[in-house]
C-alpha cells in the first residue's frame, strides 16, 4: 500500500467513502469525537488526539479521516503489524496491516456505515497488494465486533496484550478463504 496521499480518488466504487490523511487541523474534530462516552469507553488513553498527531510522522502508521457524502464520519488508522514485537496479530504474513477505528459522527451510528467503510478500505488495501488485515477489539465491545464481522473479519481468540485484552480478528484477500491457517 502506498505511503502518503489520499485514498479517495474513485469514490463511486466504494460507496462514496473518501479516506484522507489526518492533518494537524483535525485535532479539534478528533478531540470532539473522543469526548463521546461511546468512543471514550474503548479509546480511553489520555489525550488520544495528541497521540494520533504524534503518529503522523511515523512511517509504520497511517492515520485517516473517513468521509462519507463529503462529511467526516470516522477515524481509522492502519499500521505495519510487524513494526511492533510482540503484537497479537504478528502471525499474519509480512505486508499485513493492523486497523484501529471508530465512528465519530454520532448521528451516523446504526446505519451500516461502519462495515461499509471497513469493506471499502479493505478492498483498496487488497487491490494494492496487502495480503491480510487484522483488528483487535476489546472482547466486550460487542457493537464493534458485530460491525467487523459484517465487514468480513473473522476470529474468536482472545489474548492478553500490553494494551489490554483483545479479540483477534482477521480479513484476508478474497482469493484465500482458509481463515484457519491464520487464526491460531
Amino acid at each position: 500500500m502506498r505511503v502518503g496521499g489520499d485514498m479517495g480518488a474513485d469514490k463511486g466504487a466504494d460507496g462514496g467513502f473518501d479516506f484522507r490523511r489526518v492533518a494537524t487541523e483535525d485535532a479539534g474534530l478528533l478531540r470532539g469525537w473522543l469526548e463521546s462516552p461511546r468512543v471514550k469507553a474503548w479509546f480511553d488513553e489520555p489525550d488520544y488526539a495528541a497521540v494520533v498527531l504524534e503518529q503522523l510522522s511515523n512511517p509504520a502508521i497511517r492515520c485517516w479521516i473517513v468521509e462519507h457524502a463529503g462529511a467526516p464520519l470516522a477515524y481509522l488508522q492502519d499500521y505495519d503489524i510487524h513494526a511492533w514485537n510482540p503484537h497479537p496479530l504478528d502471525f499474519l504474513p509480512k505486508g499485513a496491516r493492523g486497523v484501529d477505528t471508530f465512528i465519530g459522527a454520532e448521528s451516523k451510528m446504526g446505519q451500516g456505515l461502519g462495515p461499509a467503510y471497513l469493506r471499502a478500505f479493505a478492498d483498496r488495501c487488497f487491490a494494492e497488494g496487502v495480503p491480510a488485515l487484522g483488528i483487535d477489539p476489546h472482547p466486550e465491545n460487542a457493537a464493534a465486533i458485530r460491525a467487523y464481522e459484517k465487514a468480513g473479519f473473522r476470529g474468536e481468540r482472545v489474548v492478553e496484550t500490553e494494551w489490554g485484552r483483545a479479540r483477534v480478528m482477521v480479513m484476508i484477500e478474497d482469493g484465500a478463504r482458509d481463515y484457519g491457517c491464520f487464526i491460531q
